[in-house]
């Protein structure tokens, strides 16, 4: 199967996205990127309001706890 320019063009600009996949666990980026995505998630759970089914169940925790 040969492969057009078009294809190989394709290839070139996606190169960087490769030599990205290609790092070692050990390297520095890939934890501060780990650790961006994470702080970012965490940010974004943090934020979504908290259910009323965990709510209740709560409330019902601290009654029992009481007694």
């Amino acid at each position: 199967m040969a492969i057009s320019d078009e294809d190989k063009g394709k290839k070139a600009k996606g190169s960087s996205k490769l030599k990205a996949a290609s790092r070692t666990p050990q390297d520095p980026e890939v934890f501060d990127m780990i650790g961006r995505r994470l702080r970012d998630y965490y940010d974004d759970v943090a934020k979504q309001p908290v259910p009323d089914r965990f709510l209740e169940l709560l409330r019902k925790l601290d009654k029992k706890g009481e007694e």
